[in-house]
């Protein structure tokens, strides 16, 4: 019986392994693709002030990704990637100029554009965070970026549409709620039929876990930080995330191995005794 626990837990600690190493290799590719994007997205730009940099780089993304992708126009493993419970990756977005699986339910340009601009803003150490919209005219994500002590408002997907004070700064979220000439902005400025509130928001979507986990952890961690609580970076970072949960569990397995193995060789050590006696 142990030899056959032996077999599978060695098994399963060179699969965690080259599962490890696999994400390792493309965790690596997309760091090295958003760097290429940023750096290029940066050239021949005057940069004079950080909300400058937000806005070129989520412009960049606009123009790159704003288009559908047939699913079998994608690699084997970009259609794994993109269809998946993260849905389409940054990388993927990145590479195939697409923000979505053409026909495929739940993709859309807010999350997977938003989802890029984060990992590009994270990149030159801009802090960053989702913006989750619901309301009658359903969900939209955008993002908050940090700048001069207030975090301002974008979003990608519409043409990185920033809302605006009476000063001509960038507007905060609470600027949008509690002052509807800025709020208009988005219908006089740029889009006609926005169909969106800023009535509820969050910086998290709780409603991609299910309702009894997300209750869980509402009781936990109590309503207070349960509403103000923010999307890990991970989470936008799938490769990452499934890189450290395969290293793991290969140093789990690895440990268990170890420690079968020496069970085994302990028993036959004293079975040995035994005879010799």
């Amino acid at each position: 019986m142990k030899k056959t626990l032996l077999f599978a837990s060695f098994f399963l600690a060179i699969l965690f392994i080259l599962l490890s190493i696999f994400f390792y290799v493309k965790d690596n590719e997309e760091d090295s693709m958003v760097k290429s994007f940023i750096e290029l997205s940066y050239a021949n730009q005057n940069l004079t002030s950080r909300a400058d940099s937000v806005i070129i780089i989520s412009n960049a993304i606009y123009n790159k990704t704003k288009n559908w992708i047939k699913k079998d126009r994608l690699d084997w493993y970009s259609q794994w990637e993109a269809t998946g419970f993260f849905n389409m990756s940054t990388a993927v977005s990145l590479e195939y100029g697409c923000y979505g699986v053409e026909g495929r339910l739940g993709d859309g340009p807010c999350g997977t554009m938003s989802k890029t601009l984060l990992n590009a803003l994270w990149k030159v150490d801009i802090p960053a965070r989702k913006l989750q919209l619901f309301g009658k005219g359903g969900g939209h994500t955008m993002v908050e970026f940090y700048d001069m002590n207030e975090w301002k408002v974008i979003s990608p997907s519409d043409s990185s549409f920033i809302w605006h004070r009476s000063d001509g700064s960038l507007a905060t979220l609470s600027d949008i709620k509690s002052d509807t000439s800025i709020f208009n902005q988005v219908y006089h400025n740029w889009k006609n039929n926005w169909r969106y509130s800023f009535d509820e928001t969050t910086n998290i979507r709780w409603d991609k876990i299910p309702s009894f986990l997300a209750s869980v952890i509402k009781f936990f961690i109590g309503e207070k930080s349960y509403n103000t609580a923010e999307t890990p970076k991970l989470y936008e970072q799938p490769r990452k995330f499934l890189f450290i949960v395969f290293l793991f569990l290969s140093m789990i397995f690895t440990l268990i191995t170890y420690m079968l193995k020496n069970s085994i060789n302990k028993r036959n050590l004293n079975l040995k005794n035994k005879f010799r006696v």
